[in-house]
């Protein structure tokens, strides 16, 4: 006999959206006989011949907390308790709905001081599918926001609850379907891209799962003997430039922040070793600090006087490193930077914070130039800098990354939860479809129509519009912003489109950062639109 279980997204703390009728489903003995309660509602449904059961219980109220139970003729039964009524917010897309909280703590710490338990959300973890439909989410929980928990947050879904609970005593719960990179392709299904033909014959490549596992490997082993083949010739791993002498004694001068190609550094793949000597304040000698290190292209690894500090793997993160308490001592100290290109168009971002920061503070961007107010010193490390090249080699082959391909994350992550009922899908997407921009309309009005058949409901849709970002930054892509230009300019025209709310974030972006941290109006506005637009 087999087990009965609720689908993973009625967990314990699951938020159900008030007044709509609330779809509940899970598994069981299959022709077997179900009853599905919650306070006052209930029904007795009969699996189908796969197991799966689903109930229709009548709407309710904002409120809680219940008990949501399932049983059956048998007498098994379970539950998931700690169960609330109010507002679920569906947050798709990619990075940057994706982009987490913990990257924004220097921005606002303020967030980590809060508890609120009708603040939840539920993360489904990146699952890519092909040509047939998963019966569940693979993982996934609920957790309410607390000073332990908010760090893997959405910060635009954070922001987006934040205000919803600020304008309305009313449980929030975020539903996260996001990964970073991906197209919107990704999200639509197979009926949804009809006549996308080359959309549609790159998911049935990927259907093939011996196909996908290929590319896998291939991915796999072309990324590590790149940079097997990066350290096994690297000067200074060999004579340990970590400790900055050879460096500071042989190397070559350069200004950093600035981007390679403005350097004789143009057009460089392979590893690059860089040095500083700092000296600071006698009474700042011995304590913890923080090396603050704005964006890197591609990766590093860094040394503040021969002790690795941290490292990171790839572009984006602003570099944050702690330095131990007695690490920086009286009189000169040394930084050493590995910096890893893979493709030649490396980069240490302009505009970003360059120092050794003492004490905790407010981080504040103008739209390009970040500054730190409240800490108690900087030590800047903008300006001169030596170098010496550990290796030079190939670009690296580029990655496929099966994720973003058609189809993938509809049928892995996002149609598993169709029915789910829910207040509206914010969307915040388009970077990854830029060069393609002239089919971003069609391409929209065919996902929010087949969102609404799939869910069987006219969900709202909010589109949160790309905002104003300094092309140069991606060298490889954006045709010197026309492109991203022309993707805000598609997002535009689809305003015409029934029930869509476009939220025109210009103004909150970092031309020098793909990611900004300014996420919080992004979130205000969402919520703006739910509470002026939607409560009508």
């Amino acid at each position: 006999m087999n087990g009965l279980s609720f689908a993973r997204i009625f967990s314990d703390g699951v938020i159900l959206q008030r007044n709509k009728q609330i779809h509940v489903w899970g598994f069981a003995e299959p022709k077997g006989t179900v009853t599905v309660t919650l306070e006052q509602g209930s029904q007795q449904c009969v699996a189908d011949a796969d197991g799966r059961f689903d109930a229709y219980l009548p709407a309710m109220d904002k409120g809680g907390p219940y008990v949501l139970k399932a049983s059956q003729d048998d007498g098994g039964c379970i539950s998931c308790s700690d169960v609330w009524i109010g507002d679920v917010i569906m947050v798709c897309g990619q990075s940057n709905m994706e982009f987490p909280m913990e990257r924004v703590r220097e921005t606002y710490p303020d967030e980590w001081k809060k508890t609120d338990n009708k603040l939840r959300t539920f993360k489904v973890i990146e699952n890519a599918v092909f040509g047939r439909t998963i019966k569940d989410v693979v993982t996934g929980e609920w957790k309410s926001l607390s000073p332990e928990s908010i760090d893997p947050f959405s910060a635009v879904g954070y922001f987006t609850a934040k205000h919803l609970r600020l304008a309305e005593d009313v449980a929030v719960g975020i539903v996260d379907i996001t990964m970073g990179g991906a197209p919107i392709e990704a999200f639509m299904s197979t009926q949804m891209l009809e006549g996308f033909d080359e959309a549609l014959g790159e998911a049935e490549k990927f259907s093939d799962d011996a196909y996908k596992a290929e590319i896998l490997e291939s991915n796999e082993k072309n990324a590590a003997k790149w940079l097997e083949d990066l350290d096994r010739g690297d000067a200074g791993i060999k004579l340990h430039y970590e400790y900055g002498r050879q460096i500071l004694k042989e190397g070559r001068s350069i200004v950093f922040p600035d981007f390679f190609s403005d350097t004789e550094l143009d057009g460089f793949i392979g590893s690059l070793w860089i040095a500083k000597e700092f000296t600071v304040p006698s009474e700042y000698v011995g304590k913890a600090a923080s090396l603050w290190f704005g964006t890197i292209v591609d990766f590093d690894s860094c040394y503040v006087n021969g002790e690795f500090i941290g490292n990171t793997e790839y572009t984006y993160p602003p570099r944050r490193y702690p330095i131990p308490e007695g690490l920086i001592h009286e009189g000169e100290n040394t930084v050493v930077l590995r910096i890893g290109v893979e493709k030649g168009y490396g980069r240490i971002t302009p505009g970003k914070i360059y120092g050794i920061v003492f004490g905790s503070g407010r981080r504040i961007s103008d739209g390009f130039n970040e500054r730190l107010e409240g800490v108690d010193h900087i030590e800047y490390l903008g300006g001169e800098w030596k170098y010496l090249v550990g290796n030079r080699c190939e670009a690296s082959k580029d990655q496929v990354f099966v994720s973003w391909k058609p189809t993938a994350l509809h049928y892995g992550m996002l149609e598993p939860l169709a029915g789910f009922a829910m207040k509206a899908f914010a969307f915040y997407q388009g970077e990854s479809n830029c060069q393609r921009n002239f089919e971003y309309k069609a391409l929209t009005e065919k996902f929010i129509s087949g969102l609404r058949t799939l869910w069987d409901d006219d969900i709202p849709y909010i589109c949160v519009q790309l905002p104003e970002f300094n092309a140069r930054m991606e060298e490889i892509s954006y045709d010197g912003g026309k492109a991203w230009r022309g993707l805000m300019e598609a997002q535009e025209k689809c305003c015409g489109i029934q029930g869509f709310y476009l939220v025109r974030s210009y103004g909150t972006g970092e031309l020098n950062d793909l990611h900004p941290q300014r996420k919080e109006p992004i979130g205000k506005m969402i919520a703006d639109v739910i509470v002026s637009s939607l409560n009508g």
